[in-house]
């Protein structure tokens, strides 16, 4: 079973581009970092660390210089940062980056590792939660349904992503809050199209479909690599090659995909919240 370091800080906006499974903190206590052993000497005294909101995944607003549809991204983002405590929000004129905030306010981190990029892998809580600063916990103790990142899943308004350095425990607890709301069509599963869509145009995931921001990227990926949808049947089959636990065992992504290049049909077999990721 693993322990999760609570940390204690303040999240910062001002100036930078949160999306709603991914904002900046600052620890209290810097000597609280030490618990996860960053590997670079930049991730060891940073002082502001990006935050990769555990179990979640919200819509895109700047991935590689496109996004999927705002209302769902934006709704996270802003959700997010109520339920933090940050308010008065500017943006820019391409709802990319935050000019003016009421930034800094305070609350706790629950983590328990870093993903490739040095971003601790954290639940994310507001101040008043009753967690104690430097404090470490079991994953059966840890109050996820206290988290902000619980509060995103219950509303509907996040994907789920959950990979297997992800205690069991902790996954059961977002998997049925994930399964009662698709179930009850709430929030953006009413719409969500990751099931089945026509792919007639790369414009179709960026404006027209609501699906997976895991599933986008790889279509960004391969509207990047090949001119021609008629090429997607050969590219996901060689590419789409991400590592996924279903009900126990381990696949590839491509093995869920199914495509039917005359109707220009694409459908994946798995639902969101059944999929583990192992990491990359």
């Amino acid at each position: 079973m693993a322990f999760y370091k609570i940390i204690e800080g303040t999240f910062h906006v001002k100036g930078y581009a949160p999306d709603g499974d991914s904002i900046r903190f600052r620890a209290k206590n810097q000597a609280n970092w030490n618990f996860l052993n960053f590997p670079s000497a930049a991730g060891k005294k940073r002082l502001f660390h990006q935050l990769r909101v555990e179990a979640i995944d919200s819509l895109e607003t700047h991935y590689e210089g496109v996004r999927q549809p705002n209302a769902f991204a934006l709704a996270a983002l802003e959700r997010m940062l109520e339920l933090i405590g940050i308010t008065d929000l500017q943006y820019n004129l391409m709802f990319s980056t935050v000019v003016s905030a009421n930034d800094g306010a305070p609350g706790f981190i629950a983590t328990a590792g870093f993903d490739r990029y040095e971003r601790p892998i954290s639940f994310v809580f507001p101040h008043g939660v009753g967690l104690t600063d430097g404090a470490e916990m079991e994953a059966e103790n840890l109050p996820v349904e206290h988290s902000v990142n619980f509060a995103l899943a219950h509303e509907a308004i996040v994907y789920p992503t959950f990979y297997t350095t992800m205690e069991p425990v902790v996954i059961q607890k977002f998997r049925e809050v994930f399964r009662t709301a698709k179930i009850q069509r709430q929030g953006l599963w009413a719409i969500d199209r990751t099931g089945g869509f026509r792919l007639t145009h790369p414009e179709v995931v960026q404006k027209d479909v609501i699906l997976m921001p895991k599933i986008f990227r790889r279509f960004i990926s391969f509207f990047e690599a090949r001119a021609s949808i008629s090429d997607f049947g050969t590219y996901y089959k060689t590419s789409w090659d991400d590592k996924i636990e279903v009900h126990g065992e381990v696949k590839r992504l491509r093995d869920f995909v199914e495509w039917d290049a005359k109707k220009q049909f694409f459908k994946l077999t798995v639902s969101p919240e059944d999929m583990i990721f192992l990491p990359e």
